[in-house]
């Protein structure tokens, strides 16, 4: 019997035979996964419109009318998709955003950064901020009781920051959002100024006097430190029922007081000292004040070197020294003040010593001209060199208790050609440089104007003009 021919295409007899109309094995699988696919295609294109259902759902509660929190308002009533929104000035988009305002007042340590980092803003955002800030501002400089706005979406972003300055309120900082950077601008509010004239009747010191009439201490140094500081000394010199007269000139930022632009004119009428400071620019653009003859108030020295407590222990070549328990000639003058308290030169010159000088404790010493030298002795700390040439209430050092020294106070000399002088007492014959004759019939007019608005002045009284003689300390 012959063998039939083999089909090479047959299978042999391992093989498992396909009935006829039966699909292969390849071709369950393959409509299987199509299945698979077809079915997880469906089911995203369901969650899709679930989570779409539930943003339209959110967008279509009911909101609260336009003008009273600016939330979105449908215009159209066509289908979902093609719903169109009007935004208020509040921007508020679908999702909406919720803003938190932080405003803070810098304390001692005057950190923006401490202050953000209390309130919880992100360090990236404080970050950024502070590269926004740097292009106007050095946040280094910032000080107590400056304040600042800061506004943040909801997702902890900055929108919005001002700072503004306690000293410059006038010059605020802004810091807006636009697009995706933060971007800095440096402002300027104008100031209102004001002319006041101001009467004030001294009882026991000039600081209460001043805030009697309802003024800051800010007047006060203004007064004792700027205009009559050589030839006033308001420690020792004022009396009951002396008085003072003042034309200021107030700036103010809306309605809130900012600060004493300048003070035009004072008048101290007294039973030791009278003297009167007008305010004047001479022909070259110095401002300086002047009496009411044209001579400058300046003198070569001060009469204080610091603000003090109280003179501790005077001038005196007789004293009897608490520590040597015998009499010592007090070639100085004690003035008693806190630890630290800034100390200041006198008058101009050259630093001689600075250093350690035995019973002085912590010195400086400072050669002026015409033969005349100064000392500052106690100090604690000293913030010159020798060598380095210093101005007039240039700081030298702070007081403090080195030395022979029974507490914080300074000691301080006056010293003209090898003899000691009371320094108390310098300025008392010394007359200041007058302006010259050209600029003399201009103060006159000048001055006459000012006099002119004291309620008291004197229409009959007549003034002597400054003639340019030797001046002296």
């Amino acid at each position: 019997m012959k063998n039939p021919t083999r089909d090479p295409l047959a299978t042999t007899s391992k093989s498992r035979v396909s009935m006829p109309g039966a699909p292969a094995k390849s071709s369950l699988v393959f409509w299987g996964f199509l299945a698979c696919l077809v079915g997880l295609t469906w089911l995203r294109i369901d969650l899709h419109k679930a989570g779409g259902a539930l943003l339209q759902t959110a967008n279509a509660m009911p909101s609260a009318p336009a003008e009273e929190k600016g939330v979105v308002i449908p215009l159209n009533t066509g289908p979902a998709e093609a719903v169109t929104f009007a935004v208020t000035a509040d921007i508020v988009t679908a999702a909406a955003v919720v803003e938190r305002v932080v405003e803070d007042t810098l304390g001692r340590a005057g950190s923006i950064y401490l202050s953000l980092k209390q309130h919880k803003v992100p360090e990236l955002q404080i970050a950024r901020l502070g590269n926004a800030l740097q292009v106007v501002f050095d946040a280094k400089k910032s000080k107590p009781d400056d304040a600042f706005s800061l506004t943040l979406d909801s997702a902890n972003v900055v929108v919005r920051f001002e700072y503004t300055p306690a000293q410059r309120p006038e010059y605020p900082i802004l810091v807006e959002r636009d697009g995706d950077r933060l971007v800095a601008r440096q402002s300027k509010r104008p100031l209102i100024d004001i002319n006041q004239v101001l009467r004030v009747v001294i009882k026991d010191n000039l600081s209460n006097a001043i805030r009697d009439v309802g003024e800051s201490d800010a007047l006060t140094d203004i007064v004792a430190d700027d205009i009559f500081s050589a030839v006033i000394d308001f420690h020792t010199d004022p009396r009951e029922g002396d008085e003072l007269e003042l034309i200021v000139v107030k700036s103010y930022l809306d309605d809130r007081f900012i600060r004493y632009k300048e003070v035009r004119l004072a008048r101290y009428r007294g039973q030791v000292a009278n003297h009167t400071g007008v305010l004047y620019s001479e022909l070259e653009g110095r401002n300086g004040y002047y009496d009411e003859g044209g001579q400058s108030l300046a003198r070569m020295f001060l009469l204080k070197p610091m603000d003090y407590r109280r003179i501790s222990s005077p001038f005196n070549r007789r004293r009897f020294h608490p520590i040597l328990k015998r009499n010592v000639p007090h070639l100085g003058t004690d003035y008693a003040a806190n630890q630290g308290t800034r100390v200041h030169t006198t008058a101009r010159g050259r630093v001689t010593h600075a250093g350690w000088n035995g019973g002085y404790g912590k010195m400086v010493e400072v050669s002026h001209p015409n033969g005349y030298r100064t000392r500052y002795a106690h100090l604690s700390q000293i913030q010159v060199r020798k060598g380095q040439s210093v101005e007039q209430k240039d700081v030298i050092g702070r007081v403090g208790a080195t030395g022979r020294a029974t507490g914080p106070h300074l000691h301080y000399e006056l010293i003209r050609n090898g003899r000691h002088i009371d320094p108390t007492i310098v300025n008392k014959s010394g007359r200041g440089d007058p302006l010259g004759p050209q600029s003399l019939p201009a103060f006159a007019v000048h001055r006459d104007r000012l006099l002119a608005q004291l309620p008291v002045a004197k229409a009959e009284e007549t003034i002597q003009l400054a003639d340019v003689g030797a001046v002296g300390p």
